[in-house]
């Protein structure tokens, strides 16, 4: 993700937008990855301003359907 889909523009811009983007490495945070019940990476978490997770979504996305999934988190 983050050599691919993390690189293209129009992503970049949505998160930089749309959120304020934050990346972990799980085995760096394992209470996190606990805490947050995520069950492999990579896993993408969105949050409201007060911290209720909004939406979840695991796996690799091309760009394209990663926007589609981040569009869902606002």
């Amino acid at each position: 993700m983050a050599r691919e889909t993390h690189q293209d523009p129009a992503v970049i811009q949505a998160l930089n937008e749309w959120f304020i983007p934050v990346r972990l490495e799980g085995r760096t945070h394992l209470d996190l990855v606990r805490q947050f019940n995520v069950a492999g990476a990579p896993t993408t978490l969105l949050f409201s301003p007060d911290g209720q997770e909004r939406h979840r979504f695991p796996g690799f996305y091309p760009p394209e359907e990663y926007l589609k999934e981040l569009a869902k988190g606002r």
